[in-house]
């Protein structure tokens, strides 16, 4: 029988008030002289109409349960790559209870994990942790000021085609760095790398390299455009140019390059994209590049596209990039060394 609708309840309330008997509310309303009475009989005892919430079926997995799905699918990498049909299959297994796919990714967002794509970072090392810990506590009392001084450089290869992506992993918010949650892709497509710098004084050239950085085009790169812009955006000599460890940066020639134009370079932490703001720029230049309409149909044109979002760059954005520095030395320090969010 489907239950009264709030209308009927309240005929049912206003017949009674005028006098009338169950049994006459009942025909007029067409229901049964039982249901009148026990409409008015929780109205006298609950001074409401709506009846209770009737109790649905109790849930597959109870909180208890839920925890135990949500320690299963986080004990190890293997196990957060398991798509839901997989977890389905091997909880029957476990509980020899029947469940479906649907059911573990509810109940697993019920307990804060949801399916994402893994974050793509460098390999590191205790040494790595510990040299970025070092170099963190030699920095920590750099302020804006000083960061500003800085010429953050690095290469960054666009591709002409969208990379593939790996499966998802389970993950709590916050769990993107953790180490059984990241993971390296690489598919090839035509691909062109740039060469780029920026500080708190403006963005510097975007430099297309043909082929491979070496040594030799590493130097060139410093004299022809590190050098002119170190002198342009710190005419009193006082900057500092910062790059990675990468070979080609550290070769004799790009060092002999460096020395003889009496470049100050900032000592960097082998494995940190992370605490390099430059690579949010890429970052950001990457998607501007993926929404261009239509897509670069040749590496002329991926080209163009690259230099166009280079000069897109808003300097409000860059400038609060730098600005950053001081909250990525105290991220760090905080991580013991780890990764940290940035």
């Amino acid at each position: 029988m489907k239950p009264l609708t709030p209308k009927t309840r309240g005929a049912i309330v206003y017949g009674h008030n005028c006098g009338q008997s169950s049994r006459t509310i009942a025909k007029q309303l067409g229901c049964g002289k039982t249901t009148v009475n026990d409409i008015l009989k929780r109205l006298r005892e609950t001074h409401s109409l709506t009846p209770k919430k009737q109790p649905g079926r109790p849930p597959l997995l109870n909180s208890t349960a839920q925890q135990e799905l949500k320690s299963f699918v986080q004990e190890n990498g293997e196990n957060r790559r398991l798509c839901t049909k997989k977890l389905a299959t091997v909880w029957t297994a476990h509980t020899k209870q029947p469940i479906s796919a649907v059911t573990i990714r509810r109940n697993l967002k019920k307990v804060g994990l949801t399916a994402c794509m893994p974050r793509k970072t460098p390999a590191m090392t205790e040494a790595h942790c510990q040299a970025r810990l070092e170099w963190a506590h030699a920095h920590e009392n750099w302020g804006t000021r000083r960061w500003r001084r800085v010429l953050f450089s690095d290469e960054s290869t666009f591709t002409q085609f969208q990379q593939g992506r790996q499966g998802r992993v389970w993950r709590e918010p916050g769990e993107e760095l953790n180490p059984d949650c990241v993971a390296v892709t690489v598919k090839h497509s035509p691909n062109k790398m740039f060469w780029g710098c920026f500080s708190w004084n403006g963005l510097g050239p975007i430099v297309p390299i043909n082929g491979s950085v070496t040594g030799q085009t590493h130097a060139k790169i410093i004299n022809d455009y590190v050098i002119p812009t170190l002198h342009d955006f710190f005419p009193q000599g006082n900057g500092i140019f910062q790059e990675d460890n990468a070979p080609p940066h550290r070769s004799k020639i790009a060092m002999t390059a460096r020395e003889n134009a009496g470049i100050v370079v900032l000592n960097w932490p082998s494995q940190s994209p992370d605490l390099n703001p430059i690579e949010n720029l890429w970052s950001e230049m990457k998607v501007m590049v993926r929404r261009r309409t239509p897509p670069p149909s040749s590496i002329k044109v991926l080209e163009k596209y690259v230099k166009d979002a280079w000069e897109d760059i808003p300097p409000e954005y860059y400038k609060k990039l730098i600005d950053s520095m001081p909250q990525r030395i105290e991220a760090v320090i905080a991580a013991n060394g780890n990764r940290i969010n940035y």
